[in-house]
């Protein structure tokens, strides 16, 4: 079932286009990463979803309700993180009165108001700051006050931008399994803005690479990354002197390309499955004592990498 669906969805902003034809399904439960340099169309796309802005043409159905059609309702069954969401809360309220005052608003039912707030102040470690004002709370405590807020009415899509900007590593740490755990026990669906290409290499599942408006790719995290494959290089990792197998390498006709560290050879090797043992072979007939010579996994930032500069299809 697709939590959110996205069908041509263009936003103009004058004759700027920061949302170009965009086309996505995003399954109930996916937690699903927007990546994109700044300037992408990242933050327009989530507010276009979360009904902040009008889209010029095309629509999305997000959890079962039109954009256009029940803009209301949308915003019933989402949770919004604003781009620098720290700025977003009231400075002259507490942490917890902050979180009260929008479970009301959400209509969080009375009872249930306390237990949800420190719940998720307890996770965020934030508890024993409940009663401080938000205005005297640091940038990265204000940004997980802002977190809290979104997921306070328990909603089934929850829209992210840059969810750990400001945080520090070991709040990062906490906000990552939360989302994991959340999408897990609950199903939620997570979309998630972010250009911390190892961030969402560790959460999400699913992705989508934007420029200049345009979604460039997309598909599940760990088959656009075997899409890499054919283009995948391999470390040849040498104890002692590194010369003899530079010497070596580069006359080998079915050696590609290779780049050289201190005690390392980056390769790319056409037809490894059966050129691998042809080079160990070389190698160790020639005395060089070789330590490993293993794949070089391929990451999310090779593949952003290949996609924005034009050369992945």
């Amino acid at each position: 079932m697709e939590e959110v669906s996205i069908s041509h969805l263009t936003k103009n902003f004058g004759e700027l286009i920061a949302v170009n034809d965009m086309n996505l399904e995003i399954s109930a439960g996916s937690i699903f990463g927007l990546l994109g340099p700044n300037g992408a169309g990242k933050s327009t796309t989530t507010r276009v979803l979360s009904t902040l802005l009008k889209p010029t043409s095309g629509t999305a159905v997000v959890g079962g309700h039109d954009i256009r059609e029940d803009p209301v309702q949308v915003r019933q069954i989402t949770g919004v993180l604003p781009e620098e969401a720290n700025h977003t809360i009231y400075e002259a309220m507490s942490a917890y009165e902050n979180l009260q005052y929008f479970a009301r608003l959400y209509g969080v039912a009375e009872e249930a108001i306390e237990p949800a707030i420190k719940e998720l102040l307890e996770f965020m470690d934030l508890w024993d700051r409940k009663d401080d004002l938000a205005g005297e709370l640091s940038t990265g405590n204000r940004q997980r006050v802002a977190l809290c807020r979104a997921l306070l009415h328990k909603p089934t899509v929850l829209l992210l931008d840059e969810p750990t900007s400001a945080l520090d590593p070991v709040a990062s740490k906490r906000v990552r399994e939360l989302i994991l755990d959340l999408s897990k026990k609950y199903n939620q669906t997570f979309f998630i803005n972010s250009h911390n290409l190892a961030e969402v290499q560790r959460m999400c599942n699913k992705i989508a690479i934007i420029d200049e408006g345009k979604i460039l790719l997309a598909g599940d995290t760990a088959e656009l990354r075997h899409k890499l494959r054919a283009q995948q290089k391999y470390k040849l990792l040498i104890r002692g002197d590194i010369s003899p197998a530079e010497g070596i390498v580069k006359d080998l006709n079915y050696i590609k390309s290779y780049e050289s560290a201190i005690d390392t050879i980056l390769l790319e090797i056409e037809n490894p499955m059966d050129n691998n043992v042809k080079l160990l072979r070389a190698l160790l007939d020639a005395g060089v004592n070789v330590m490993e010579l293993a794949e070089d996994e391929a990451t999310l930032e090779d593949l952003y990498l290949e996609v924005i500069k034009g050369g992945a299809k």
